[in-house]
């Protein structure tokens, strides 16, 4: 979401009609609900998709209010934005440092309460029956079991840095995610079959496809290769190519591009797309 307010409340409002249902639902969000442009519709550049003023701060008072009306039901991922709030490298896509800049925005007290909160967030979500693995970046990070994301430390990042183009501190993707398990799981953009099969199997021997954000896919969504599902729900998208996935998690997922096909569907529904063709009726 990067700070999108409307597009939270959108994907929220879905949730919740979802949620009245008597079989209820779950909402997972992969991270990144954090750090957006603060620009003027005149400064905006075509790629970020369209226009919207990021405001962080609010994102984070309505995740919280949804999290706490469905105990249980709604799961936030660490992103890597998220984690440059809890011992994580700075970020600076839009601010030199864009943690610092939401914590002005939050205040002291603001700040303790989202950091508290953010350092229970999970890495990854299963979905056994469904055989789905959601996480933040791609599934490019080396482990045996669950365990060994139990035990990683958040802090001890926060003075890696790695000047960029612009002078800039941001980690490079190649740095960070080769750096070690942590970096993989919130910086990775993509991995290869045999690594991301791995890894989701690592979680669940029955694990077919991974869930994931990070990266932007211009037209919604991308299968570079199985066992991958990069989903654009929101930042860096045209409101007509954003999507959200949609599944029944007493269904066994068969494949990334199966569950593509079957369970993606548009936040704005009647916005017609840019990069993407249409999407079949569910």
């Amino acid at each position: 979401m990067q700070g999108n307010v409307e597009d939270f409340d959108r994907m929220a409002s879905i949730f919740e009609s979802a949620a009245r249902d008597s079989d209820g639902a779950h909402l997972v969000v992969t991270g990144d609900l954090v750090h957006g442009p603060e620009l003027t519709e005149a400064q905006w550049p075509d790629y970020l998709g369209t226009f919207y003023r990021g405001d962080s701060k609010t994102v984070v008072e309505h995740a919280r209010v949804l999290a706490t009306r469905y105990p249980g039901r709604v799961h936030y991922l660490l992103g890597n934005h998220e984690h440059a709030h809890v011992g994580g490298p700075v970020v600076s896509k839009f601010f030199p440092d864009e943690a610092r800049r939401l914590e002005d925005l939050l205040g002291a007290e603001g700040t303790r309460q989202m950091r508290a909160w953010m350092r229970n967030w999970p890495f990854v979500a299963v979905a056994k029956k469904a055989r789905l693995v959601m996480l933040h970046a791609a599934p490019h990070a080396r482990i045996e079991s669950a365990s060994d994301l139990e035990r990683l430390p958040l802090d001890g990042f926060f003075d890696l840095s790695f000047p960029d183009l612009a002078g800039g501190s941001t980690p490079t993707v190649t740095d960070m995610a080769l750096h070690n398990i942590l970096g993989a799981l919130l910086w990775a953009r993509t991995t290869s079959t045999e690594r991301g099969y791995a890894f989701v199997h690592a979680l669940d021997p029955e694990a077919r496809v991974a869930i994931y954000g990070h990266d932007v896919a211009r037209a919604g969504y991308a299968v570079e290769r199985e066992p991958l599902l990069c989903v654009s729900t929101s930042f860096g998208c045209f409101d007509g190519d954003k999507l959200y996935l949609e599944w029944d998690l007493a269904v066994p997922a068969e494949s990334a591009r199966d569950v593509a096909k079957l369970g993606l569907r548009a936040l704005h529904p009647g916005i017609a797309p840019v990069h993407r063709a249409p999407l079949a009726s569910p």
